[in-house]
């Protein structure tokens, strides 16, 4: 996307704040490097004071200096001299840095286009969204398991041509990164339906019914009526908590996350996974301006939890790239789709603006909760957006949150994030699942409002507000 999650992968000289307690300055006139090998690189930085300690299985005589490093601390020229070749700078013991391989992290990939609703003829433009931080070496583009194209850069648009026929397709894309790691992503789209006849699919509203902030349990399908556009249906489902769970908790875990708040955020995390039901599944995504740690889908939570041991907070916030991948990730989800967030709502580096991610909101089905860090919200201006821009993001926020039906949790203290997480599951297990086949749909991409009314009295009733008829 318009190649900006490559700028994002920033700030990787942590080793200036160590050796020799801080960085070594560059001199007034640093070495130049470009297509010098490697290992002559190396050896100068250790005449210049730097203890670099390398082995020649990792270290070859045939790599040599892609980029001339910008860096102004021979500690960062060092992260940028080994990074292209799949290394990385680690501090050892009194001082010594040692050069080691760079572990390889999950890649995280969402096609943009097509659309599953889509039926496609001719020419169709495929457009993916790759966010790593490490470099891209290929991504691969398939239609029908067939090899359709591969780019190596960003934007990861590719046209292809699909042919004529009325067929049910399915498009993937795998990305492949420089240090080993993988990602990839699969839509299926359908042939148009040409019988005179044909299949609505059922509706599900999930709807929260409480009177004086406590559930209200003992409802019948008599005491809810159903609007969409503005017409009543009639109910052919009626279910109270029964239909299962898959849920990505998004955690952030930015800078401003260290310490006691990343701790409480896992521990609130393991206890809204550890009340999974049997069929209920989840995965986890720790973010900043990168995604951090992602696991896949899981139904045990201490299979989840392990795959997240070790990971600590840094870097800025790219919220709205992480909630629309999270969205994303749900489109083929089944039963009912839920994303949990946890941050203070600051985005700081986002490709994306709240608009895009309210448009995903309103093609989704997924309910958001965002378990908001009240105390940590300030207002602020960043390189991309001044004041008045950012409180229009966190607006926008709050707006998503509400019209997919979910619910902003107000917190000033870690203390509550646990409690936050378990009534969030709660909640869900409460619900009313009120199912119907939508009357008089036009698949115009035109806006559905939907309207529940109970008939009880003093009860706050909330469910998603509508959707786009597509």
């Amino acid at each position: 996307m318009r190649g900006v999650r490559t700028a994002l992968a920033v700030a990787v000289g942590v080793l200036g704040l160590v050796a020799a307690g801080g960085a070594i300055e560059a001199p007034e006139e640093p070495p130049h490097f470009l297509g010098r090998s490697l290992e002559d690189a190396l050896a100068e930085m250790q005449q210049r004071g730097l203890g670099v300690i390398y082995s020649s299985d990792l270290v070859k005589p045939e790599m040599r200096v892609r980029d001339e490093p910008s860096a102004t601390s021979l500690h960062r020229m060092l992260d940028q001299l080994l990074a292209p070749h799949g290394l990385r700078a680690q501090v050892g013991p009194r001082g010594a840095v040692l050069v080691v391989l760079r572990e390889a992290e999950p890649i995280l990939v969402a096609i943009e286009q097509p659309s599953p609703f889509q039926s496609i003829f001719g020419s169709v433009e495929i457009k993916a969204l790759v966010m790593t931080e490490e470099p891209i070496r290929q991504v691969d583009f398939y239609v029908d398991d067939q090899l359709a194209g591969s780019l190596q850069r960003s934007p990861f648009h590719l046209t292809v041509a699909v042919g004529e026929s009325n067929s049910d397709r399915e498009f993937r894309v795998e990305a492949f990164g420089r240090w080993g790691g993988y990602g990839e992503s699969s839509v299926a789209t359908r042939r148009v339906e040409i019988e005179d006849e044909f299949e609505v699919a059922l509706k599900q509203l999930f709807v929260t019914v409480d009177r004086g902030n406590r559930p209200v349990a003992d409802l019948r399908r008599e005491d809810f009526t159903v609007f969409d556009g503005g017409v009543r249906q009639q109910l052919v489902t009626f279910e109270r908590g029964d239909v299962p769970i898959t849920a990505v908790v998004l955690l952030d875990a930015s800078a401003s996350m260290k310490g006691r708040y990343l701790e409480a955020a896992m521990t609130g995390s393991h206890a809204f996974l550890s009340t999974m039901g049997q069929l209920d599944e989840a995965m986890v995504m720790l973010f900043a301006d990168r995604a951090l740690a992602v696991t896949p889908f899981s139904g045990e939570a201490a299979v989840l939890a392990r795959q997240l041991e070790g990971v600590f907070a840094a870097g800025g916030t790219a919220l709205n790239d992480h909630l629309y991948a999270s969205l994303r990730l749900l489109d083929r989800a089944q039963g009912r789709r839920v994303v949990v967030l946890l941050s203070d709502g600051s985005d700081v580096l986002s490709a994306l603006r709240m608009r895009d991610v309210l448009w995903k909101v309103q093609r989704s089905d997924a309910l958001i909760y965002w378990i908001r860090l009240q105390d940590k919200l300030q207002e602020f201006s960043s390189a991309w957006r001044d004041f008045r821009a950012n409180r229009e993001e966190w607006k926008g926020l709050e707006s998503a949150v509400r019209e997919s039906g979910g619910e902003v949790r107000y917190l000033s203290e870690t203390e509550g994030i646990q409690s936050a997480f378990e009534q969030i599951m709660a909640e869900l297990r409460g619900q009313y699942v009120l199912g119907y086949y939508p009357s008089k749909l036009r698949a115009d991409g035109s806006w559905r409002p939907v309207k529940v009314k109970v008939d009880q009295p003093l009860v706050k009733v909330r469910f998603r507000s509508g959707y786009v008829d597509q």
